[in-house]
């Protein structure tokens, strides 16, 4: 895989993993309201949480990589 697809494809992890945090919450909020039991979804947020830094790792050794590879390497993966 070349390395601007795999950043673009953990880039969609990110975005993803975002998504599924945020839906998590609203899922929680509404248990809460409900006056259901949160402990597991809550166990389920943190396993969530966990995973996004993961990701965001990845993505972060991933730019690393692409900088040091090619000076000309910017954020958005195109060169000036």
């Amino acid at each position: 895989m070349v390395l601007a697809d795999e950043i673009e494809m953990v880039k969609g992890h990110v975005r993803l993993g975002e998504q599924h945090l945020l839906r998590q919450h609203e899922l929680i909020a509404q248990l809460e309201r409900d006056n259901l039991p949160t402990r597991l979804a809550i166990d389920f947020l943190h396993r969530l949480e966990d995973m996004q830094v993961l990701h965001r790792l990845h993505l972060s050794r991933l730019l690393r990589k692409a900088v040091d590879s090619s000076p000309s390497f910017t954020m958005s993966g195109h060169s000036d």
